[in-house]
């Protein structure tokens, strides 16, 4: 009963080998097919996925604007922006463009624009 028990356990952890094995295997490769897959959607000038859930593909017009400048910015807003860009710079990043979503919602209401205002995380 003893080696019964023995070579079920041996079978059971190469199993459980084997399957690590494998999702490995499929994880490279599904990073691999994501990879090309952008590369293709560059290619092709296509949106993003989630924008083009938001937009659709038909011929609506969209302005884009990347901040290039986002800690001198956050510079001139407080004095903490510098260390706190050395610490955690997506933070900060992101705390950059919810400030200028919001300016340019409020300026745009201001100009009787009536504007869908979101933030999009490119790749």
């Amino acid at each position: 009963m003893t080696i019964i028990g023995v070579v079920a356990f041996l079978l059971g952890l190469a199993l459980v080998g084997y399957t690590i094995v494998e999702l490995r295997r499929v994880r490279r490769s599904a990073r691999r097919l994501e990879d090309e897959v952008r590369e293709a959607a560059v290619r092709a000038g296509t949106l993003p996925p989630d924008l083009v859930e938001a937009l659709g593909t038909g011929g609506r017009r969209v302005v884009a604007i990347e901040i290039l400048n986002p800690f001198e910015l956050a510079g001139r807003e407080t004095w903490f922006a510098r260390p706190l860009s050395a610490m955690t710079p997506d933070l900060l990043r992101s705390l950059v463009y919810q400030r200028a979503a919001t300016m340019f919602r409020e300026r745009a209401e201001e100009y009787g624009v009536q504007a869908d205002v979101r933030l999009h995380r490119a790749e």
